[in-house]
Parts: structure tokens; sequence; C-alpha cells
């Protein structure tokens, strides 16, 4: 992250308001009673931390375990494995397994569930359902099957709820 957010800021020329990661983290820190760091910036400060040279070999070897954890020995063995077009998992919880080794995800809106978990609300805040949908996961290049496979799923389920009018 390092590496390219540095190069897109450079790609901005002058018009960006800070030309490295490290003024973006710095700011936001002097801007932290403006409500800046409302959740916090530690992938921010662990991703600066990087010596990108220094690095590369352990980045390397973590990219190469997730290319075959979660690519070749995960998706792609369970798929061959069983004859599965798709790996369907509840929310969004396989994006983050399909992304490592670089995989699609197709979410599909599915229901809500109630918004009582987590820290309590303030003394009047009512809060509303959270949306909830079903993740299509597969392997490289899969993007057509899994845009059929949730389009024939949101059609047979009509769990699709659109937001009432004026809330978008």
């Amino acid at each position: 992250m390092k590496r390219d957010f540095n190069l897109w800021l450079e790609s901005l020329g002058g018009t960006a308001p800070v030309s490295t990661l490290t003024e973006l983290r710095e700011w936001n820190l002097a801007h932290q009673e403006a409500g800046s760091l409302k959740y916090d910036q530690a992938r921010l400060d662990q991703s600066d931390e990087l010596d990108l040279e220094a690095d590369r070999l352990r980045y390397e070897e973590d990219r190469a375990r997730d290319l075959f954890l979660n690519g070749e020995h995960g998706i792609d063995e369970a798929m061959q494995a069983h004859d599965l077009d798709a790996l369907l998992f509840p929310g969004p919880g396989s994006a983050g397994i399909a992304a490592r080794p670089g995989y699609p995800t197709v979410i599909v809106p599915f229901g809500f569930v109630p918004n009582d978990g987590g820290p309590a609300f303030p003394d009047g805040f009512e809060p509303k359902d959270r949306p909830m949908g079903v993740s299509f996961t597969g392997m490289a290049c899969s993007e057509p099957q899994l845009l059929e496979l949730a389009f024939a799923f949101e059609q047979a389920s009509q769990r699709r709820v659109a937001p009432p009018v004026g809330e978008w």
C-alpha cells in the first residue's frame, strides 16, 4: 500500500494536499480532535513502517503463501475436488479470502439482521437493521459465471428489498 499510495499521490502533482503516506498520517494525528481518526489508522501506520526494500523478501514470501493457501490450495482445490461452480458464504466474509489471490466475489442482498451488537448506541438513537447478503466466490477470471449465479439467486429468492424513497 505504501508504495502504490505514494505513487498515486505523486501522479496528482501539486493538487494533492499531502505528498506521502507519512504526511497523511501526520495530518490525521494533527487533526484528531476534529475527527480525522474516527476509525484509527493502524493499517496506515503498519504500511508506513515497512521498508520497501528491506521487507521485499518477506512480502514476496507472504504473497506466495497467500496465493498457495487461499488460491491454489484453498478455493481452487475445494472447487475442483467437489466440481463446484462457486462457493457460497453468508455475508461478505469470503471477500477477504478471495482477495488474497485476487479472485472475484459477488455479493447479493438477502435480508436484514438486528443491529444490536457492538458498543451501546447513544440514548435516543434507534439503529436500523443491518443489511445481510450472500457472497458468491469463484476461481480466477470467473466473474461472468458468478454474476450469472448471483443474478439467478437474486431472481429465485426475491429477497432484494429496494430502500425506501428518499433514503439514498
